[in-house]
């Protein structure tokens, strides 16, 4: 330890900044249909809480920890801290729903400031043999402190409203900031960092198409304002492309991409965050709404992936070291799709041990072989030398492919809804119901009694069919996945646990420090045993709780070089 800060209370907060994120993640479904339910709630509702908090943690994690150069990474970390603090008691004191979209924009980007900062105040508080051992605790502590997530939010729901859920969040990070405060050391500033100026575009790149997909069904496509919104995130996508090919140091190195291995698997990451974090989130939902689920039931239904993940993903490692990542990833990732497809056979009403509780279990075993595999692969592709910005690099992927499946699935499940009820020859009030709220079976205040009933079966007939789609979707982009994964990248040579195609090391060394956004990192000495190299970066990398709900957003190492 550097007997700068106070190492104890540092972990602590390490510990519970992750978990913080984590619970969010595994919050959200449960506490949704309790928003939509209130009279002020409006038709996207659904998408809008988790997408604003996605979204400047997709287009601010390249930079936050960047900042930390310029500005103190404690004090960045703080912040990070203070803002999710301030924002989740706003949340629980909003006076409707619609103020809580506001604050999950503050949330999302207090989160993707404190993202680095876990990992940053660990390597910056320990040193030596002292640093893998608070790291190994960071890691082991905070995964099954995120189970309890789910379980938290549906005791309190039970019990109270979803403003009881964003208070605990609210307690949680005001925690955080009480240890950040007493464990911090005097105030560091790097005066050589600088901030790739570059990095505002990333935001309204991926804001612009998002509010488009959003807002599209209900202000119609056409609309001036929807267009507007989708040019001027494509053009900022463009701006934001052009700078980094020619910046000095860019948080986005393009040359990366050349690396096939690398660009393959970064697919493969859009793919799966794209359609895993939909699963855990729409299915929720489902089963909230249509198979009238406790919250308790429910939450519980959602940490039984993570719980198989914690369980087997350990041995994933040995298995990457015989069989190599290549096929661990693609295998994975079509266990994981094809658990998702299991879901197809629950009904309206599904049976948790018969038709569930299977699924969960098959889509957690996948998670579980393709999470550290995953990871480990794109980091080695880009050699240690480049791991930072590879981590950096794979993180947005991650957030943006998460961010966009939620919103494209909403699509397709509201979609689905308002078809099947057309077929139906529904009542057009059932219809437009259905259009804003697809899974809930919520017949319109205004409909006469005696079609109530018929209303009530036709909306839920209408629910499994949306669902029953998105599933379908959803395990496609797993196993398109896996098929990329497999067909994709390149094969292992014997007896290199790199990819074929990764950046060449002849004649360098890796060295044991490497500075970037997130301080001083320890890098695995040459002569690491097989796969040792990629397994400690992945490990560091991606974090505790990774999983298909999001349970933790992945760790990055370095935001950049």
């Amino acid at each position: 330890m550097t007997g700068r800060a106070k190492g104890l209370p540092a972990l602590l907060a390490a510990v519970l900044s992750s978990s913080l994120i984590g619970l969010d993640g595994m919050m959200t479904p449960l506490v949704l249909p309790a928003i939509t339910q209130d009279p002020d709630a409006g038709p996207t509702m659904q998408q809008w809480p988790p997408a604003a908090f996605l979204l400047p943690l997709a287009g601010l994690l390249l930079v936050s920890g960047a900042l930390g150069d310029v500005y103190d990474r404690w004090r960045v970390f703080g912040f990070g801290a203070a803002g999710f603090c301030v924002a989740a008691l706003v949340c629980a004191l909003a006076p409707n729903p619609g103020l809580p979209i506001a604050d999950r924009l503050v949330q999302g980007a207090g989160a993707a400031l404190m993202v680095p900062g876990a990992l940053a105040v660990i390597s910056t508080t320990f040193d030596g043999a002292a640093q893998g051992r608070a790291i190994a605790r960071w890691s082991g502590w905070s995964g099954p402190s995120v189970i309890a997530g789910p379980l938290l939010a549906g005791a309190l729901l039970e019990v109270g409203t979803w403003r009881y859920v964003y208070g605990a969040l609210a307690l949680l990070a005001a925690l955080v900031v009480a240890l950040i405060a007493y464990a911090a050391p005097a105030r560091e500033r790097r005066a050589e960092a600088t901030v790739d100026r570059g990095a505002v575009l990333a935001v309204p790149a991926v804001a612009g198409p998002v509010f488009a997909l959003i807002q599209g069904p209900s202000l119609g496509w056409t609309d001036p304002l929807i267009l507007t919104a989708a040019a001027a995130g494509l053009a900022s996508a463009a701006a934001f492309l052009w700078w980094e090919a020619r910046a000095p140091r860019p948080l986005l190195p393009l040359e990366l991409f050349r690396i096939r291995t690398f660009t393959v698997l970064n697919a493969v990451t859009f793919l799966l965050y794209g359609g895993l974090v939909c699963s855990g989130f729409y299915t929720v939902l489902f089963l909230r709404q249509t198979a009238g689920y406790s919250p308790t039931a429910a939450g519980l239904t959602a940490a039984v992936p993570l719980m198989v993940v914690l369980l087997l993903s350990g041995r994933a490692g040995a298995l990457a070291d015989r069989l190599g990542h290549r096929w661990l990833i693609a295998g994975g990732s079509l266990v994981s799709g094809a658990g998702q497809l299991l879901m197809l056979r629950a009904g309206a009403e599904p049976r948790f041990l018969a038709e569930v509780l299977p699924a969960m279990l098959v889509h957690g075993a996948g998670l579980a072989l393709l999470v550290a595999p995953l990871t480990a692969g794109v980091l080695g592709a880009a050699g240690p030398e480049h791991a930072g910005a590879a981590s950096g690099i794979d993180n947005a992927v991650a957030r943006t492919g998460s961010l966009l499946g939620i919103t494209v699935v909403g699509l397709v499940i509201s979609a689905q809804s308002t078809a099947s009820l057309e077929r139906a020859s529904a009542p057009p009030a059932v219809v437009e119901q259905a259009r804003d709220h697809p899974l809930a079976i919520v017949p319109p205040e205004n409909l006469p009694p005696p079609e109530i009933p018929h209303a009530r079966k036709a909306l839920q007939g209408a629910a499994s069919d949306a669902f029953h789609a998105a599933t379908a979707v959803l395990g496609g982009l797993g196993i398109a996945a896996g098929l990329l994964a497999a067909i994709g990248t390149g094969r292992r040579r014997p007896g290199d646990h790199r990819p074929a195609d990764a950046v060449p090391l002849a004649g360098r060394t890796a060295p044991t420090r490497n500075k970037g956004c997130c301080g001083d990192r320890t890098v695995p000495r040459p002569g690491s045993p097989p796969g040792g190299v990629e397994r400690e970066m992945a490990a560091v990398h991606r974090g505790p709780g990774t999983h298909a709900f999001n349970a933790a957003p992945p760790v990055a190492l370095s935001c950049r070089p």
